[in-house]
């Protein structure tokens, strides 16, 4: 089996997070979202399909945030 270059590692984490937001997206709209899109529970004092909008956000931060690092680490942001 062949080493894999640099290149391709890039290339795959960055065609990951893609998919992810492409994931996200989708679930924020119709096909996906009315299956969350309820008042009760309240969670935190916030209706459930708020709060699946948060945790979304806060998931789609803490992606980004990892990618950030990761290429920081790697020495490809300036």
């Amino acid at each position: 089996m062949p080493k894999k270059t640099s290149c391709e590692r890039v290339r795959r984490v960055h065609r990951a997070v893609v998919l992810y937001f492409i994931f996200v997206f989708a679930a924020m709209i119709w096909p996906i979202y009315p299956l969350f899109s309820r008042v009760r529970p309240l969670i935190l004092g916030m209706p459930f399909s708020l709060f699946y909008l948060v945790v979304l956000l806060l998931v789609s931060f803490g992606v980004m945030l990892s990618l950030y690092f990761w290429e920081d680490r790697r020495g490809e942001i300036e």
